[in-house]
């Protein structure tokens, strides 16, 4: 959809915006924070509320209107044995390579930056081993015989005709929630992907305006050709990355999709309405703990966080002075 470009390094001059950028390479940015836009990654909470409607409606078919048996509830069929069961590193490589272009652009080229924003899916691979493990837990802890006369004896029970069971929490519907948040969140520096220019306009600007004028008496032409030349070198990575970014993005919209169906397919053939709503439940809680909460206030931040702002926490796309810390070249 969008070619590679290049650029010519005009360095020296003030304004990064009066070197005219690839028309191609404004094009692509253009259109993928039209597309970010589109896919509705910039309402996270109207997809919170539409997932739990989504969930309650079809666990409720389940428990008063059960569905047919059909290819969908048959536990070997090809969508829950190769993406199902591993939803989570469906999500979490792509959504790697994705973090880690993207932060390489809106970071202004920072290798710790970079690596600092990759903890994120450290932190969701922890929460997803970490609920799994308590549902195995309480699976555990509550299992018994369908007929309690037949106390802990497994092996008898089953032989008998009878089900061995316990309170087995929906894994899938935490999961494939939890996935879904994981994906809308990450996508979300895209919305203000096509203000990048303008926003390593303003950085160089009030870089150039912060610095004292006793420190640029002597290196005053050095030192400011040397500040254009670090946010050229963004704007060049920012062209440069844009059109990777569009594959990685599809992919995401559509495992995002295809997560919003394997939960749908979970709500109405599988688990009790607890155990899929407790399921839910835990998918959220860990999705706004973390993004809403911890990201806001720690490290390792929220998507998009650095001297461009594109996480909003920048006025208009401004950066604050005080905040910028352009990395050093080599």
């Amino acid at each position: 959809m969008c070619g590679m470009t290049t650029k010519p390094r005009g360095l020296g001059e003030r304004s990064l915006l009066s070197m005219a950028p690839p028309e191609r390479g404004r094009k692509c940015s253009s259109l993928l924070s039209f597309a970010a836009k589109i896919a509705c990654v910039d309402f996270p909470w109207i997809r919170l509320v539409l997932l739990w409607v989504l969930v309650i409606i079809c666990s409720l078919v389940h428990q008063f209107a059960p569905l047919k048996d059909s290819y969908l509830n048959n536990t070997d069929n090809v969508l829950n044995a190769y993406f199902a069961e591993w939803s989570w590193a469906w999500t979490v490589i792509p959504t790697a390579i994705f973090v880690l272009l993207s932060s390489y652009v809106y970071t202004v080229g920072s290798v710790r930056a970079v690596l600092k924003h990759q903890v994120r899916m450290v932190v969701g691979t922890v929460v997803w081993r970490v609920w799994v493990g308590l549902f195995l837990g309480v699976r555990q802890w509550t299992v018994s015989c369908s007929d309690r006369s037949f106390g802990a004896n497994s092996t008898a029970c089953e032989e008998a005709g009878h089900r061995w069971e316990g309170y087995d929490i929906s894994g899938h519907t935490f999961l494939l929630s939890f996935c879904i948040f994981f994906i809308t969140s990450e996508l979300s520096v895209l919305l203000r992907w096509d203000s990048i220019p303008e926003r390593l306009e303003k950085l160089g600007t009030v870089r150039l305006r912060d610095e004292q004028p006793s420190d640029r008496s002597d290196e005053g032409a050095e030192d400011e050709t040397h500040t254009v030349e670090e946010s050229d070198s963004s704007l060049e990575w920012f062209y440069r990355l844009t059109p990777f970014l569009w594959p990685l993005f599809c992919l995401l919209v559509l495992l995002r999709l295809l997560w919003g169906f394997l939960l749908t397919v979970t709500a109405l053939y599988f688990h009790t309405v607890g155990e899929k709503l407790i399921g839910l439940f835990c998918g959220t809680f860990s999705w706004w703990m973390t993004y809403e909460v911890w990201y806001k206030r720690a490290f390792p931040g929220r998507p998009g966080g650095g001297p461009l702002g594109l996480d909003g926490t920048h006025t208009h796309g401004t950066p604050q002075p005080g905040q910028i810390e352009l990395p050093a070249t080599n």
